[in-house]
């Protein structure tokens, strides 16, 4: 599903469109003039149709976070694609190299029902840790930064896409469109180093809100971001997805 002129949504599950398995987040390919990168894995089982949908193989695949619908499919992805340098916050590089399911909260999900019994996250010893503010030059003025978005979960990050016409924000599971966030009762969910992600965030200018989940929006995408900071900036948190 092409979005922009650089940017095609590859997987999306139950929590959005439905084009692939329905574990899977969103996950989206940027291309530039030299190379390409993912922006997350999916959860696992539709590693194939990814790479299919996409129709190049990419250079880089960028991980929100380590939670399983975003990074249970990195394992796939990177057997499939031996040149793939996987990338993914410090505090969860340690996580997704084991498969560790108390770590990346997977045991949590399958007592709640999110993932069946049989689940599990393949490890993925290729992952290395991103540096907040390190900036991936794909070629023709596409250039990808990575910003740490710690409270959703830590070493959550987000990246951020400028092209010579637009810039968009691929936010994980950190901001939604409406200024939703998404809060659960996880081990590294934290309320103040969310707040402060999230007024950070709102300093960016950014043409499109390229989320993990739910809807997207294409055009005057700071307003979503500048929502959620008003709410926490009263002393309150916005609302929820999960």
């Amino acid at each position: 599903m092409r979005l922009t002129d650089h940017v095609t949504l590859v997987a999306s599950g139950a929590a959005g469109f439905d084009l692939t398995d329905p574990l899977d987040c969103h996950a989206y390919l940027v291309r530039g003039g030299r190379r390409s990168a993912l922006i997350d894995a999916g959860a696992g089982r539709s590693a194939a149709d990814i790479l299919r949908i996409a129709g190049v193989r990419p250079d880089l695949l960028l991980l929100t976070h380590g939670h399983a619908d975003h990074a249970g499919g990195a394992a796939a992805l990177a057997a499939a694609l031996p040149g793939l340098r996987v990338l993914a916050g410090a505090e969860a590089v340690a996580w997704i190299a084991d498969g560790n399911e108390a770590g990346l909260s997977v045991d949590k999900g399958k007592a709640a029902g999110v993932y069946p019994p049989e689940y599990a996250v393949p490890p993925c010893p290729r992952v290395e840790a991103v540096a907040d503010g390190a900036e991936f030059d794909l070629g023709g003025g596409v250039v990808v930064r990575a910003l740490a978005t710690p409270g959703h979960a830590d070493g959550h990050m987000c990246y951020l896409l400028t092209t010579p016409h637009h810039t968009a924000l691929f936010s994980g599971d950190c901001v939604f469109t409406g200024g939703r966030i998404s809060l659960q009762n996880l081990h590294d969910c934290r309320v103040p180093e969310y707040a402060a992600s999230l007024t950070m965030l709102a300093a960016l200018d950014v043409d499109a809100l390229f989320p993990g989940h739910h809807e997207i929006s294409l055009a005057g995408a700071g307003r979503h971001l500048t929502t959620a900071r008003d709410i926490v900036a009263r002393g309150l948190l916005p609302r929820s997805t999960t």
